[in-house]
Formats: structure tokens, sequence, C-alpha cells
């Protein structure tokens, strides 16, 4: 009875048609349409906007009924609330019959855990101004509720995290192209303070409330409240504690906690670097340094730019570590506003350069944010910057796109939502191709101002549709081989997040495959990546599964289980490299034609110099009969490092007239950082064939005397490597390692 007064209010039933509105229309929007964080985020704003609102009317509409007994009008309005949040909750499960609800149990805890506290807390804040003011108040509550919101903002803006905790949104991941999400135990530690919060604003109203009406001619009698004061007193001790200990806890993360966590920390000219101290030391440490004075130069040149302040690099131990501290596990981040960088140790050599064109750019960008005004110009500058991707020339990248993925709405790609839409190598290229060919035929001067402002008719005199035709008809000229197309289709026929299906709960589960492979639990791995493939089709969980079968032994099972996705046409084009894995289960079995003719599918495709050495070494220890026998192990077991080290040792001193074994334990003593013993056994390697393997050959013995500090030899064995490179491209990288070389050599120099 009390539920069908309450509904009876044109004010309730708004409400109550608003949620079914929006409730629905998120089981027609991906991601949005099943239970999980996006879905309960979103209700949580739209909830929490009505239960203040509604709480205010139905205060006013009780006109006095429940002064001195708030705790009255609360029960009522529980009712009312427990309705509104039940609505979008049965709507959205309903829709699990449409849509597949990959972990409803998941969902249901983030449900919890975000739109009810919103809801309690908002309705405590709404009590406390319905008691407190007269007049204007809703007005008020949505100055605060907004207020709520712009924390999300503050935070991310004023801070290094991308990532925060809100009482009203619950937690916003930052924008980033991460998938995973496990956030239940921090969210959880943080919605403790939530409700905490909400419950002293209850009491507080209560307190206030009888007091106004102590002396009125109530039939409440006049009461200390004493206890309900020692009870707000002991809840806000809780949100003091959460907040104190938040950034221990995982909910922020400030410079002065980054720092203690990283422990090492050096300035140089022109940056201020913090680095973990475990894991950078010496030399290895001053290469670090260094790369990133010698990035600084060469942008400054290409941007001419000449920043006058230092920049913060902060380089993090792993994947995991930069989740947690800043909210961005494989994604690498630039805040030029704040003249920050926050990479992940491994990456540095790749994406530092990308990262500081973000933060130098900041001297022709956007007033107050210091970036560009659309992400199409932010990132294209980046990677036209950088010239090459996927060791491809950009523009021939870009009309590797126009061969294989549908044609791309480029002037969306210009504006935030579009960008983020396509997948990030399609995103990434295209306004990389762009911008390079802005740059080159109207020159750097325009650009920046582009940059700046984004206007393309004011600065070229033509519209966007013009110069994207210019530009296309640069990009197209380039003819393509089948092994061109197979590559293209490779990178750039993958969906977005947007359109996976159960996105986050997927990449969770292939996050704890991942850790399951790093602790050696190859049955438990095989477990996990079922689990994700019964979900749903992941290529991640294709290739756990794969590789996990062959850690086990069943090389039968992992055949037939690979065949047979490579023979799915709605996924096979992302699986060039699961042949790898193909070819070293039919080696196993002894089935070497086949296993030839998988490498050589894989070698015809060109992904990378890399995967190119990878097929190329397989496809030579398989050329004689006598040593593919000897190496199979090597390729197919799993060895642990020490006996892998030992195979290779025997196999070289029972057949030293083969460069190979030498060459693949030279490697080996390189990945183990043992980089004399490494160059040594490189240079006495004889010469190898194909080219490619003694392109590598050379580069890597440059690389093992770079490490080493002998800058002239490495210099000396990065030269000779381009003499077996099959692609301009693939000179770049080398080229810049050979002026790296010379510019460590003069940083030393200049120290004596």
């Amino acid at each position: 009875m009390e539920l069908r007064q309450l509904l009876s209010y044109w004010s309730v039933r708004i409400a109550v048609a608003l949620l079914v509105f929006v409730s629905l229309g998120c089981t027609q929007v991906p991601l949005f349409n099943y239970l999980g964080f996006e879905f309960s985020a979103l209700i949580a704003v739209v909830l929490s906007l009505l239960a203040g609102l509604l709480t205010i009317s139905l205060w006013q509409k009780s006109r006095g009924a429940y002064a001195g007994r708030l705790l009255s009008f609360t029960q009522r309005g529980a009712l009312l609330f427990g309705f509104l949040v039940a609505l979008p909750f049965v709507i959205i499960s309903a829709n699990a019959f449409v849509v597949k609800n990959c972990s409803f149990l998941h969902g249901t805890l983030l449900f919890l855990l975000i739109p009810v506290p919103a809801v309690l807390l908002a309705h405590s804040v709404a009590l406390v101004i319905s008691v407190l003011i007269e007049h204007g108040r809703r007005s008020w509550f949505v100055f605060l509720w907004l207020l709520a919101l712009l924390h999300i903002v503050y935070v991310t803006f004023t801070g290094p995290q991308i990532f925060a905790f809100n009482p009203i949104l619950g937690f916003f991941p930052g924008f980033t192209y991460d998938e995973a999400l496990e956030i239940i135990s921090r969210l959880l530690v943080y919605r403790v303070g939530t409700l905490a919060f909400a419950a002293a604003l209850m009491l507080f109203a209560v307190v206030i409330n009888r007091r106004k009406h102590a002396n009125s001619t109530t039939d409440v009698p006049p009461q200390r409240g004493r206890g309900e004061q020692v009870a707000m007193i002991a809840l806000l001790a809780v949100v003091v504690i959460i907040y104190i200990f938040s950034n221990r806890l995982g909910l922020a993360s400030s410079e002065s906690f980054i720092r203690s966590e990283l422990g090492g920390y050096v300035e140089t000219d022109h940056f201020v670097i913090s680095y973990p101290d475990s894991m950078l030391k010496g030399r290895r440490l001053s290469h670090i340094i260094q790369l990133h004075e010698f990035h600084f130069s060469r942008l400054a040149r290409a941007l001419r730019v000449n920043p006058t302040r230092k920049i913060n690099a902060f380089l993090y131990a792993s994947d995991e570590q930069k989740q947690r501290l800043v909210g961005a596990a494989g994604t690498n981040i630039a805040k030029p506003w704040l003249w920050q960088v926050h990479l992940n140790l491994s990456d540095v050599e790749g994406s530092l350069s990308h990262e500081l064109t973000h933060v130098m750019a900041a001297e022709f960008g956007f007033p107050l944010l210091r970036i560009g005004v659309n992400s199409g110009l932010i990132e294209g500058l980046a990677t036209a910057v950088e010239r090459t991707r996927y060791d491809e020339h950009l523009h021939r990248l870009a009309s590797m796109v126009f061969a294989v993925a549908p044609e791309p709405e480029m002037r969306s790609l210009f504006s935030f939502t579009g960008f983020v839409r396509a997948h990030p190598g399609v995103s990434y290229t295209l306004a990389g191709s762009f911008c390079r060919f802005l740059i080159d035929r109207y020159g750097l001067r325009r650009f920046k101002l582009l940059y700046r402002t984004g206007n393309f008719r004011g600065l070229y005199n033509k519209d966007f549709e013009t110069l994207l035709t210019e530009w296309q008809q640069t990009v197209r000229r380039y003819t393509l081989s089948e092994g061109d197309l197979e590559k293209a289709a490779y990178l750039f026929k993958r969906p977005s997040i947007f359109v996976k299906e159960c996105a986050r709960e997927v990449a969770n589960v292939n996050a704890e495959t991942r850790g399951l492979f790093g602790r050696n639990k190859f049955q438990q791995a095989l477990e996990s990546a079922q689990l994700s493939l019964e979900l749903t089709t992941s290529i991640e969980a294709i290739f756990q599964c794969t590789n996990a079968l062959v850690r086990l032994q069943r090389f039968e099972d992992a055949i037939t289980f690979a065949r047979q996705k490579l023979q799915d046409p709605t996924v096979r084009h992302s699986l060039i490299t699961l042949k790898l894995v193909l070819g070293d289960a039919l080696w196993a079995i002894d089935s070497v034609s086949a296993a030839k003719e998988t490498y050589a599918e894989l070698l015809r495709v060109h992904l990378s110099p890399a995967w190119d050495e990878a097929v190329a070494l397989r496809l030579e220890a398989l050329s004689k009969k006598d040593l593919a026998l000897d190496l199979k192990p090597y390729f197919v077991a799993g060895l642990p490092d020490s006996t892998r080290e030992e195979l290779l040792r025997r196999i070289f001193g029972a057949r030293p007239g083969n460069p190979l074994p030498r060459f693949l334990l030279a490697r080996h003593l390189a990945s183990d950082e043992r980089y004399e013993e490494a160059a040594q056994e490189f240079e006495r390697t004889k010469r190898l064939s194909p080219d490619i393997l003694e392109m590598q050959r050379q580069r890597r013995t440059g690389h093992a005397y770079f490490e080493l500090g002998k800058y002239q030899k490495a210099q000396i064995f990065y030269w000779q490597s381009l003499n077996y490179i099959t692609d301009d491209m693939q000179a770049l990288p080398i080229e810049e390692r050979i002026s790296f070389c010379q510019w460590m050599e003069e940083y030393f120099n200049s120290l004596d």
C-alpha cells in the first residue's frame, strides 16, 4: 500500500519512466548491454541524481509530518529506492536472454557496490539539505552532486593517476585501452567509507532535526541524541582512516607515494626520472637516463621546440605495479599539462619517443591542458614523428588499412569518441599517416597551429575532405602482395572493446591465465583458458589454450585444436602467429614436412624481423635431419634456462661446424645478461643463412657490445647489419641505434 501511494506521485512516475528508458536503451548499446561495470556506473549516475531529487520532493510533500521522526521518513524512502534500484537490475538481467552475460555474480557484486551506495549517499545528502535549508533545496543538491562528479576531473587532472574512486560513480578507470578491470576488493574498501559517510550524514540530519523540533508541539519527546553523536564520530573516523591510508589501500596515488614505491630517483638536464631501483643499476641505468636525453634532443629538433621545464618520467617495474599506482597496465600514458610520462620499464625503448612527443608538444598545445584539440591530432602527431609502425612506413601501412578494413570515417577519427571507438591499430595508423602528410606537404608551422586550433579550413585554405583526398592519393599508390594483405588483416581486422562480447570479464580471465603460466601451472592455465573460450571466442585465450596443451606435451590435442581455430573464417586472420606454435607441435610428433610448410606460411607474411627470425631459426634447424633431432627439445619442450644452455653447449660440441647452435647459445647468454660471453659467441658464429638471421646476428652483437659500453664496436656491427636488411623501414631503428651509440660515446667522453 505504501509503495502504491509513493508511485502515485508524478515525480516518482517520471523517475520510473526515466530509469526504464535508460535501462532499455542500454540493452541496445555494446558494453552497456549486460550486467557489468559500465552499466552499473551509468545507473549510479542516474539513480543518485533521482534519489536526491525525490528525497527532497517527498520531504516537501510530507509538509512536516515527519518532524522529529526523520528515521521514519528514511524507512519510507527505502521502500521506494529499493524499488527504483531493482528496476534497472531486473531489466538488464532479463536482457541476458538476448545478450550473453558472462559473469552474473561478478556483475551483481558490481551493481551492489556502485549504484546502491551512490543512492544511499545521495539520499543522505538530500536529507541534510532538507533539514538545514528552507529554499533552493534542489539547486543545492544538484550543485553538490555535480561537485562530487567533478571530483573525478580534479583527481585525474591534478595527480599522476588516471583512475579515480568517486562517491557517485564508484570507480572511474580512466581512458585506457586496457580491457581487464579487477576492482572488487578495492571498491569494497572504498564503499565502506562511502556508506560510513552516508550513515554519518543521516545521523547528523537526525540530530539536527530533533533539535529543531525538540520544543515544538510534536509528540516526540526531547532527546539529546548522545548515542547518535558518538556513532557519527565513529563513522567519520572510519572515513578519515580510509582517506589517510588511501595510497596504501590503492584508492589514490600521489607523486610522492609513487616515488617511494619505485625507490630510484635521478635528475638530469631535462628530466626528473623515477625508476625501480631494484631493476636499474650501473650502466643499464645510465643507458635509460641518456635515452631520455637522446630522445629529448631529437624531438626538440623535429618539433622545433625548446622546453625549459623538466619532464617527470615514471618507469614501472611491471604492468601490475603500473596498474596499481596509476591505473593503466599495458597502456603507456603522458600527461602534458603535468609534464609527466608513465611507462613500463620493458616498453621504454619502444614507447618513450611517442609519449615524450605528447609532452613536448605542450609548447604549442591548447592552453591549460597543453594538448591538441582532439585525439586524432594528439596521437596522430606522436605517430607521425615516429614515421613507422609495425615495421612499415606509415603511408604504406595506411594503404594496408584501406585494403582490408571497412572504409573508415576519417572525420570521426579527429573527434574523441570516434578515435577511441575504432581499433587502436587503425586509428593510430590513419591519424599518424594523415598528420605526416600534412607536415610533409604543408610544413610543421601550420600543423602546430592546427594542433592548437583544429581549424583545417583557416590554416590550409582547403576543407577537410579536400585534404583527405590529397592524402588518399598518396597512400593508395602502394602495390600490396598477398603476404601484405594477410599482415594487414592480422593487424587491423580486430574488434574494439565496444563490440567485444563480455570484454571485461574475458580480459580478467585471460589475465588470470597469464598469471598461471607465469607460475608454470599449465594444467590450471589450460582450464582457465577453456573457461574463457566457453564465455566467448577470445584470440588470447586460443593462444593460451594451444600453448598450455604444448607445455603439457599433449601435442596431438594442440594440433587438432589449433587447426580447428585456423579454419574458422571469423578469427583465422588474427591467428597467423598461432602457426608458430602449431609448427612446433608438428615438429614434436616428427611431422617435419608439415611443420616446414606451416612455418613457411608464417614467414611469407613478414610480420616483423623478430617473427621472421623465430621462423627462420626453425626452418634452418629442420633443414638438416640430425640437427632437427638435436634441437627439437630446445624449441618444443619448454625446458628451463639452465637445461637449455646445457643442451646447446652439448649440441655445439658435437656439431662445431654448424653455426646455428652457437648462435642460439649466444642469444641465450644475452637474454641472461651475460653480455661479454654473448658478444664473443656472436662474433665466433660463422655467417648465417638466410639474410634475416645474419642481420639479427650482427644486430645482436652490436647490442651486446652496447650493453658492455663498447659503443664504437657496437656501431660497427649495427652498420654491418644494414647490409642484410630487405626493407628500408627496417633501417630506421638501426640507424637510430647507431645515433644513440654516438650519443653515449660523447656523453662518457664528456665525463672524463
